[in-house]
């Protein structure tokens, strides 16, 4: 079968898949395939394997179809070339409005059915994309070459902790004062700092951002260290899956008693 008569390369497809299945072999291999036990590690390659095929499966198909008729197409409505600026209709809806609803929904909804690890890992997912979009403002809108950005999360977060530990406030309380400590903390180095630009302030960014974390990791009697410090109870605690199918039980077991309890 000709390639050229067809429109597919497949050459370049299968080019494609190589790099993505080698990328997904360098991210994935040392993820997935050592697994710790205690002081020891087991090498689990089947997993690995199965995690690149699938990648290259999908990249193989993907980038086949982006050399169809659809694919183009696809392509020529993310291409900005000549595009410029443009203005829609009025009235004009967009076929994604109803994601952000879903996605809303799914947020409330994945608590209920989601383990404490899954929990856990989509926490600290979602704090990361709120450091990137703070990230970008600094560094890509504002042009600001900022490296101690993490020194104010870990203001907010230790601010947090602390509050809960030493003047009992719960989450809900400390949330907005943490929030606001970190707001001081970003003021009371931007004043003096903000008339450096490029290298230098590069490099104020980045002391300050080290201060920081010496001052939390050495301070035993306050901060405690290494081994951490207590946070405040969940917000939503009972929010649980367990919680719902223990009280669903719970009721079902008393009218359950009422039936067969003879009058």
């Amino acid at each position: 079968m000709n390639q050229t008569n067809q429109g597919v390369n497949v050459a370049e497809a299968l080019r494609e898949t190589v790099l993505a299945g080698l990328i997904a072999l360098v991210v994935f291999g040392p993820i997935v395939g050592i697994v710790l036990e205690g002081y020891q590690f087991r090498i689990q390659p089947l997993r690995v394997a199965v995690l690149v095929g699938i990648v290259m499966a999908g990249r193989l198909l993907f980038s086949l179809f982006l050399q169809t008729r659809s694919g183009k197409a696809l392509l020529r409505k993310f291409d900005g070339e000549g595009g410029g600026v443009y203005v829609r209709e009025p009235g004009y809806r967009s076929r994604l409005r109803w994601i952000l609803p879903l996605l809303l929904i799914a947020a409330c909804l994945f608590p209920l059915f989601s383990t404490k690890y899954l929990l856990t890992v989509a926490i600290l997912g979602l704090i990361y994309v709120l450091l990137g979009l703070g990230l970008n403002i600094v560094v890509g809108l504002a042009g600001l070459l900022d490296l101690g950005y993490v020194a104010f999360y870990a203001i907010g977060a230790y601010g947090l902790a602390l509050g809960y530990q030493y003047l009992g406030l719960g989450f809900w309380s400390m949330l907005p004062i943490a929030a606001l400590m970190a707001a001081c903390a970003g003021a009371l180095l931007g004043f003096p700092v903000l008339r450096m630009h490029g290298d230098y302030l590069a490099i104020v960014t980045l002391g300050f951002g080290e201060i920081i974390r010496l001052v939390l990791n050495n301070w035993l009697s306050f901060t405690g260290g290494p081994n951490g410090v207590s946070v405040p109870a969940r917000p939503f605690s009972g929010w649980s899956l367990a919680a719902v199918r223990a009280k669903a039980a719970c009721r079902s077991t008393s009218f359950s008693t009422l039936a067969i309890t003879p009058t």
